[in-house]
């Protein structure tokens, strides 16, 4: 496994490999990728990982390489379980450097998600305690 981004992790076994995302959640560097070049909304996700470069590798610091990891693929997207029952989706979450995708009705997960939000909403964790939401909302109305 190497971890590409908060949004992107490579997995291989043997000559096979494959990418994968966190399912149900949009994030910062999905937010970042999908908007138009140098716009509010990438100046915004530039300035927030500036002020918090640790959080830019939040991934990085909880999946370990060598590890053993439960995975499970939905629609092209990765549920991985990053610590016992909880999902990486929900640990980006809880950190405020990813919000549930709109429209979102997984009655499976969309309980765990909306908690981990309205927690570091509540709390202005990551991005809650900026103008990233503001500024990329039109953004965010996109992805499906």
């Amino acid at each position: 496994m190497n971890v590409i981004s908060n949004d992107t992790q490579k997995f291989g076994i043997d000559n096979y490999s494959f990418y994968c995302t966190p399912y149900g959640v949009v994030t910062l560097e999905r937010l970042y990728s999908s908007s138009e070049k140098e716009s509010i909304c990438q100046q915004s996700i530039v300035g927030f990982y500036k002020k918090n470069p640790t959080l830019k590798y939040f991934t990085d610091g909880i999946l370990e390489v060598r590890q053993t990891y439960h995975l499970e693929l939905k629609d092209k997207r990765c549920i991985l379980y990053a610590q016992g029952e909880i999902t990486l989706a929900e640990q980006l979450l809880k950190k405020g450097l990813a919000v549930v995708k709109p429209q979102f009705k997984d009655e499976e997960f969309i309980y765990s998600y909306q908690k981990a939000e309205f927690k570091a909403k509540a709390e202005k964790i990551g991005m809650w305690n900026s103008k990233i939401l503001k500024n990329c909302i039109s953004e965010l109305s996109k992805q499906r």
